[in-house]
C-alpha cells in the first residue's frame, strides 16, 4: 500500500515578498541578469507553494557582507585609505564603493559621477602623527532611503539623462536601481545601479514589461516617501522590523511598495500611491 505524502505548504504574500528581496538583491550583486531576474520574479509573484519560492533562490549566495572599511562610515561618508603617489582622482572618473564593476557605459552615454575629494596634506610642522605617506579620499555616500535621499537620487538621475523617466525604479538602504528605455523609439530598457552616480548593467537591454508602463520619478511626493518608510514598520505590525526596499513601479497607477523585514513575523509591504495614500497592507 502506497504511503500518501502531505501537499506541499502554500506560500504567503510575505513568503513571496521575501523571496522577491533576495532576488532584486541577486540582481543588484551581478548573481543573475535581468532576463533572469525578470523570469525569477515573475515566477515568484505567481508562486502556490513554499518549495516553488525555495527552489527560485537555491542556487544564489547569501547576500554579502558589508566590507570591514565600512565600519568607517559616519555622517553620511565613507572614509578609504589611498596609497600616496597615486593618481588620485583623473577628470571624469567614477568612484564606486561596494558594488563590484558590472560594465562599462558606451560612449557617450551620460552617467552622473560620485564626487571624490582628497582632503588637504598634513602640515609638516602641526605636530600630527605619520601616516606612512596615505592619505584619505572621502567620497560622498547616499542612502536613498534617509530622509533627502530620493530626492537626491532623481536630482543625479535627471542631470545624467536629461529628464526623469524611467521603466522601474528600486530603492534600498545603501543604492537604487532603474531600467530606462534604450532610446526613444526603442521597445528594450537598459538597467542602471546608483551608488552617488548611475553605472550601467553589464547585463544587455531586454524587452519592457508588458505588466508595466514608464513612470516619471518627479511624480513621486518625496515628503510622502520619506513618510512611508518611517511609518512602514508600525503599519505592518512590525514596530521593531527594518524597511529592506521600495519599489516604484505602473501598473496602471505608480505606486510605491515598501517591504519590510522583521526576524519575528517575517516580511510584509505597504502598498501606497506616488502622494502617499495607504492602497493595502500586505502582513
Amino acid at each position: 500500500m502506497s504511503r500518501r505524502q502531505s501537499p506541499p505548504t502554500r506560500a504567503r504574500d510575505s513568503d513571496r515578498a521575501r523571496t522577491r528581496t533576495r532576488l532584486d538583491l541577486a540582481y543588484a550583486e551581478g548573481q543573475v541578469t535581468t532576463e533572469e531576474w525578470r523570469d525569477l520574479v515573475a515566477r515568484a509573484e505567481n508562486a502556490k507553494t513554499l518549495p516553488e519560492l525555495a527552489d527560485l533562490v537555491r542556487d544564489l549566495q547569501p547576500p554579502a557582507e558589508p566590507e570591514d572599511d565600512r565600519s568607517g562610515k559616519a555622517s553620511g561618508r565613507w572614509i578609504a585609505p589611498v596609497v600616496a603617489g597615486v593618481a588620485i582622482v583623473a577628470v571624469g572618473a567614477v568612484v564606486w564603493g561596494a558594488l563590484p564593476d558590472r560594465g562599462t557605459p558606451p560612449p557617450g552615454e551620460p552617467v552622473a559621477v560620485a564626487p571624490a575629494v582628497a582632503p588637504d596634506p598634513v602640515d609638516e610642522d602641526d605636530g600630527g602623527e605619520d601616516d606612512g605617506g596615505v592619505e584619505p579620499i572621502v567620497v560622498d555616500v547616499v542612502d536613498p532611503l534617509e530622509p533627502g535621499g530620493l530626492a537626491r537620487v532623481v536630482d543625479d538621475y535627471r542631470a545624467a539623462f536629461g529628464d526623469t523617466v524611467v521603466h522601474t525604479f528600486g530603492v534600498y538602504p545603501d543604492f537604487a536601481t532603474v531600467e530606462r528605455a534604450e532610446s526613444e523609439s526603442s521597445n528594450r530598457v537598459v538597467g542602471y545601479t546608483y551608488r552617488g552616480g548611475f553605472q550601467r548593467s553589464g547585463s544587455p537591454p531586454s524587452n519592457r514589461m508588458s505588466t508595466y508602463s514608464d513612470l516619471d520619478l518627479s511624480t513621486i511626493d518625496v515628503a510622502a516617501f520619506s513618510d512611508l518608510v518611517a511609518r512602514a514598520p508600525e503599519l505592518l505590525g512590525r514596530p521593531g522590523g527594518s524597511v529592506t526596499h521600495v519599489l516604484v513601479r505602473n501598473d496602471g497607477m505608480v505606486t510605491m511598495n515598501v517591504y519590510v523585514d522583521d526576524d519575528t513575523r517575517g516580511s510584509g509591504y505597504v502598498k501606497a500611491t506616488a502622494a502617499g495614500e495607504i492602497l493595502r497592507t500586505y502582513e
